[in-house]
């Protein structure tokens, strides 16, 4: 990455920036490849932008256009020749020497699209496939980083996109009240929050029924978890203490949202430095997870 090593202290400073978990984790990796994951996410984020804060911005034509825009880009750059600026050549470089995705990094564009177009969750199914489009496809997109050319396997693929649905699942239920009151969305899918009598357009407060329905999406993700981090012994080893402590990093929040007393409408959950730096550790996720919810029915 020698052409961009001018660009390099403010593409990391960006990353860290905007992503504490993630970059912290991304310390753990092989020096040679932080960069190019701090450029993938230099991808991811400016994708999520065009739904984000064009959108909410400027509107819906200004989003589709912005969007149509990034996909002949992101054309160009698969086919060597990518546009000037800070993002298309290095990625053209990174995807030259790793041979990223391409389905997957399209796949993104798909999720922004989602949102652009005002689709709605209406069950966990929706869930799901939401969670897919804008964070499993991002597990698919490291893998190149984290395993020998002949392991990239499609066998591999669902384990890496189960930690990237788990982590999506977890930044949603981190982001509801932010989502709802800012961006005007809400993820949280529309046949739970019926059955549990939940009208989260109004909800002020966590009630016993919203708490409850939280738990369930928990564990929805917990499964998803524990599905990725079956596989990660078969990334290469040097990868692995890295990608175990991104999950172990990220699936903590769920526990933050249950020490708030599960108040994701007024305040966003937050996993301390020095309880990440546990976690690389020593992994005892399930035991406060218990401790928290017997606390919470005392």
């Amino acid at each position: 990455m020698d052409a961009f090593l001018l660009d390099d202290r403010a593409l990391w400073d960006d990353f860290r920036a905007h992503s504490r978990t993630f970059s912290l984790a991304t310390r753990l990796l092989p020096r040679d490849v932080q960069l190019p994951v701090a450029t993938l996410y230099l991808y991811c984020r400016s994708v999520d932008s065009v739904a984000d804060v064009l959108l909410p911005k400027h509107g819906r034509e200004a989003a589709r256009h912005a969007l149509d825009a990034m996909e002949q880009s992101l054309v160009a750059t698969l086919n060597g020749q990518p546009p000037e600026g800070p993002l298309w050549p290095r990625l053209a470089r990174v995807h030259a020497r790793f041979g990223l995705p391409e389905d997957a990094l399209r796949q993104l564009m798909e999720g922004a699209r989602w949102d652009i177009e005002g689709c709605t969750t209406e069950t966990d199914a929706d869930l799901i496939r939401y969670s897919d489009l804008v964070g499993g496809c991002v597990g698919a997109m490291m893998l190149p980083f984290l395993t020998a050319p002949d392991a990239r396997t499609a066998a591999l693929d669902v384990p890496a996109r189960d930690l990237g649905i788990g982590m999506q699942i977890v930044n949603i239920l981190r982001d509801v009240g932010e989502d709802r009151d800012v961006l005007g969305r809400i993820y949280l899918p529309a046949d739970r929050l019926r059955a549990a009598g939940v009208d989260l357009a109004t909800l002020g407060t966590p009630t016993p029924a919203y708490a409850a329905l939280l738990e369930d999406l928990m564990a929805l993700a917990e499964a998803r978890f524990v599905a990725g981090l079956a596989a990660v012994d078969r990334l290469l080893p040097i990868v692995q203490p890295a990608i175990r402590a991104a999950a172990r990093m990220y699936r903590e929040i769920l526990n933050e949202i249950r020490a708030h007393g599960y108040d994701n409408l007024r305040r966003r959950a937050v996993v301390s430095t020095g309880r990440k730096i546990t976690l690389t550790v020593r992994d005892d996720y399930a035991e406060r997870r218990d401790a928290l919810r017997l606390a919470l029915v005392r």
